[in-house]
């Protein structure tokens, strides 16, 4: 089953390629726990982030592909204008997952020993498939343009945020966006 889960993963990666992303496949080694595909998604000039997409082995449920990206906030919370506490950013990223129908963000939180919290917002979508046919892949390319999306919603919302506005403000200019 792992060697079908690969050959899925390298049908996606010349998939996306095609779609002018730019993708490195990732087998699983001694230094890599899993067969993996990165995808660096740009939003504008200022944005970016690295989406990995593996397969998680469900054999009650069928073959489940996980999209992730994750995105470092201590460098953002430290330049931000006014202090943002972790209830505020929990906040913004309840109410997201809220809004939004698929996926779902991540609120992470690393305590390492002796220094400081590492925090990070995650962005995750799940689906069911064994990228065996063209219309799997291509789901998977409207999935990628799905979460370039809701990453520049995150990164918009972010912004307003660590610009000093509260979370009600945040979440009222990004439901003007989605004209929710």
């Amino acid at each position: 089953m792992e060697d079908q889960l690969r050959e899925g993963l390298k049908r996606l990666d010349s998939y996306v390629r095609k779609l002018d992303f730019q993708s490195t496949l990732l087998e699983k080694s001694a230094v890599v726990p899993m067969d993996c595909l990165l995808i660096p998604l740009r939003v504008g000039e200022d944005l970016s982030i690295d989406i990995s997409c593996n397969f998680v082995d469900m054999p009650e449920f069928g073959c489940l592909l996980q999209f992730y990206g994750q995105l470092g906030l201590n460098e953002m919370l430290a330049e931000a204008a006014v202090p943002v506490s972790d209830y505020d950013i929990m906040s913004l990223i309840n109410e997201l997952n809220s809004m939004l129908p698929v996926g779902q963000f991540l609120y992470l939180r690393n305590e390492e020993q002796g220094g400081e919290t590492q925090k990070a917002l995650g962005i995750r979508y799940t689906m069911l498939t064994g990228l065996n046919d063209e219309r799997e892949l291509e789901k998977c390319g409207h999935v990628l343009m799905l979460l370039m999306q809701v990453y520049e919603l995150l990164g918009s919302g972010l912004v307003l945020l660590l610009d000093g506005n509260s979370v009600e403000e945040t979440l009222d200019a990004l439901r003007q966006l989605l004209d929710v």
